[in-house]
């Protein structure tokens, strides 16, 4: 079997970020330390990275005491709890959308976000718009728009590069002024269109992550839609598991979550199956 592996695998500097932080803030922060949700989508890592002292919550008023870390994916605006050290791992490129999404609200655009209704990180872009931003999930539910004067799109960082383009088509003609600011992650198109490039070639794909990371279900998505068999694995113990007849060729990517001493484990692995 010949392995096609993908030249961006591992986290992206956001995760790298969070992770980093999240390690340095339970060894030197006030305790208890509380997490406001999963600084990132994958368990293999937050397990990593767990002191054992640590808690997790889902608001901030279950904080009493200690520090407070507001997620990788961020969150709506909120008051903070008095007497509370606050640190956020919100990814850069996730502040930039809620800015965004901000700034078009405030200039009286109706304010659109593409993205997964339910994913954290829209629930918290929609709160810089005191929630009164349509989220859209697909083409149908933007033909579904009434037509109005003003309005504002931007997107999940983590969407389908391709699919967004789609749903931009059919808003911009819904609005006399259409504003769209590209908040898509360049590392997450990047990875898309080297997947794309890699489905020319492979009649396999292995996509390494956690199924609860939305980039790395991205990737698991493309690949099922070009009709080649997929493969997910968020450790060597998963991939083993796996098996591989009827691949002649095998193409490796993974979402921005994947732990990269993971990935060095299936790499190795991998060497050893290449004819």
């Amino acid at each position: 079997m010949k392995i096609i592996f993908a030249k961006n695998l591992g986290f992206c500097f956001g995760v790298k970020r969070a992770v980093e932080l999240s390690e340095n803030i339970l060894n030197k922060d006030p305790k208890p330390v509380y997490f406001w949700g999963k600084p990132i989508h994958n368990e293999r890592v937050v397990k990593k990275i767990r002191s054992g002292e640590e808690k997790f919550i889902t608001s901030p008023k279950q904080a009493k005491s200690g520090t407070l870390v507001i997620r990788g994916h961020g969150v709506s605006p909120f008051v903070p709890p008095k007497n509370i050290k606050i640190r956020d791992l919100t990814c850069p490129l996730v502040k930039k959308v809620q800015l965004a999404a901000r700034s078009l609200f405030k200039k009286g655009y109706q304010v659109i976000i593409i993205g997964d209704k339910n994913h954290p990180e829209v629930k918290g872009i929609k709160g810089y718009t005191q929630n009164k931003a349509a989220v859209i999930e697909s083409e149908q539910q933007a033909k579904r728009i009434k037509k109005i004067k003003k309005m504002g799109a931007v997107s999940q960082t983590t969407q389908d590069f391709n699919k967004v383009n789609k749903i931009l088509k059919i808003l911009k003609k819904k609005a006399r002024n259409f504003q769209w600011l590209n908040t898509l992650c360049p590392e997450v198109i990047s990875r898309q269109k080297e997947l794309l490039k890699i489905l020319k070639k492979a009649d396999g794909v292995l996509v390494i992550g956690s199924r609860t990371s939305a980039n790395t279900k991205r990737l698991a998505d493309i690949a099922k839609n070009s009709k080649r068999k997929v493969f997910w694995a968020n450790s060597l113990k998963d991939l083993k598991k796996q098996r591989f007849r009827g691949i002649f060729t095998l193409g490796v990517v993974s979402g921005t979550s994947a732990p990269n001493w993971e990935i060095e484990k299936i790499k190795k692995w991998l060497d050893t199956k290449q004819k």
